[in-house]
């Protein structure tokens, strides 16, 4: 099971884009599939997004980055899945990749993640 983490971005994004009555099916999704599978309920994504995931979820794209070594996923957005709010979604992470606040985002949501073999073992 992975821990699922949220940017600030995509916190945002699912306060204005998703409906109250569906971000409890959202996150039950999130959970059952998401953090039980991540690479193999998504798509891998291509160009400035290389490293990230689009898991498609009703009518909208959650995208999000594994990092397999913390066994966390980071969920970087949310938006629409129809053909124009699919490039929006994209072109606007694409934006923050290039000025380094997505990954910027991604390692603030992560912060104090430590690898299992990094941890101090109890004696």
């Amino acid at each position: 099971m992975y821990v699922l983490k949220f940017t600030r971005n995509a916190l945002i994004d699912i306060k204005t884009i998703i409906p109250k009555h569906m971000k409890g099916p959202l996150k039950s999704d999130l959970l059952k599939k998401v953090a039980a599978d991540p690479l193999g309920c998504s798509r891998e994504l291509q160009g400035t997004l290389d490293g990230y995931r689009s898991f498609a979820w009703q009518q909208y794209r959650v995208v999000y980055r594994v990092f397999e070594d913390l066994r966390a996923v980071a969920v970087v957005g949310v938006g629409l899945r129809s053909p124009d709010s699919t490039e929006n979604i994209y072109r606007r992470l694409e934006l923050l990749a290039q000025t380094g606040e997505l990954v910027q985002g991604v390692l603030f949501s992560l912060r104090g993640f430590t690898t299992q073999s990094s941890q101090p073992k109890e004696e």
